[in-house]
């Protein structure tokens, strides 16, 4: 005699069992009844073990992505994709403290900088964190994994004095008057481009920076400071005032009288550094203005207001970067002129 089906057998052949789980029913079918009850096992064993690191990931990429700042997301993106690729099919559940310190670990042994192994455990610290909010993990397997010590710092390098002459004889060149521009306010470049001439008061001899043009692909949009400090008057120096010229709508506009694309942008700094032989970045600009506050004997609490830095550390780390290499040129001229005394 045959044996009874213990599930319910489908017109089509096919074996079924509806389970209520988590409030929603999920159906398990099969050819026999022992197919059904493999399956309803391996589901049981899979919210168990519970998802995949990548699927994990994949959530927190697309909720948190879109949201970021161009340059967030040029810094996230690399880190992200080595996570994943490193711990992809993983179950999140069974990542602990040591397996994340390993792959920072390994990138020290491959002589990573360590802004780099920085980005890479805060991409993780993020993830995982995400993972604790949905009520996947009871902890954040980050929390007590620390960047490895003695990894090496690349401080920008500040701009040369031959370099600056170029800059600022230069100033009347094609596309020069940008450069000369960030050299004499410390602007950011993005903080740069979206200046218009109402943000110029002569008069008080004042520059107000209070948005900034940001970049999504090649698109360019204008978005607010995110911080107090981003909100700031700078002083119009005499020279600069000279030089600037007089109009309406913005200072440095694309071919179309726009905010100008990234594209454009990248491609005018690229002829300018060609045409005047120097591979100077916005950012190197910038420090060549915090050199002169410091030269001018500016307070560091000054010219953080005057950089727009959200932190006073920030600016300390500038003004010791200056100071270091200020006394680096001062021990070879005194080499220079021990040699001839």
């Amino acid at each position: 005699m045959a044996k009874k089906p213990k599930y319910y057998v489908r017109p089509d052949g096919l074996h079924e069992a509806i389970r209520q789980i988590n409030g929603k029913r999920v159906a398990f079918r099969g050819k026999t009844d022992a197919e059904v009850e493999r399956k309803m096992m391996a589901y049981q064993e899979k919210k168990e073990r519970g998802p995949l690191f990548k699927e994990v990931a994949e959530k927190w990429h697309d909720e948190h992505f879109p949201t970021l700042s161009p340059g967030t997301l040029r810094c996230y993106t690399a880190p992200y994709n080595r996570a994943v690729d490193r711990y992809g099919d993983d179950p999140v559940k069974e990542l602990t403290a040591p397996e994340i310190e390993a792959l920072l670990q390994s990138m020290a042994k491959q002589k990573f900088a360590r802004k780099t192994v920085a980005n890479q455990r805060l991409v993780l610290n993020l993830i995982f964190r995400s993972a604790v909010l949905d009520g996947i993990l009871k902890y954040n397997p980050c929390a007590e994994v620390k960047v490895p010590k003695g990894l090496k710092t690349t401080p920008r390098q500040l701009p040369s004095d031959e370099e600056l002459d170029v800059v600022k004889n230069g100033k009347n060149n094609p596309d020069g008057l940008l450069p000369y521009l960030i050299l004499y306010t410390g602007c950011r470049r993005g903080e740069a481009l979206a200046l218009t001439y109402k943000d110029i008061d002569r008069k008080k001899k004042i520059i107000t920076i209070n948005k900034s043009v940001t970049y999504v692909g090649q698109q360019p949009s204008i978005k607010e400071p995110k911080t107090a400090a981003g909100i700031r008057e700078i002083i119009l120096l005499d020279k600069l005032a000279e030089v600037l010229p007089r109009g309406i709508g913005l200072i440095f506009p694309g071919k179309k009288g726009e905010l100008m694309h990234q594209a454009e942008y990248e491609r005018r700094w690229k002829h300018w550094q060609d045409r005047v032989g120097v591979t100077l970045t916005a950012h190197q600009l910038r420090h060549g203005y915090a050199t002169m506050l410091y030269e001018a004997g500016i307070p560091e609490r000054d010219a953080m207001e005057l950089l727009g830095h959200t932190d006073i550390s920030l600016t300390h780390k500038v003004y010791t970067h200056i100071r270091r290499s200020r006394k680096e040129e001062t021990a070879i001229l005194l080499n220079q002129a021990a040699e001839k005394f």
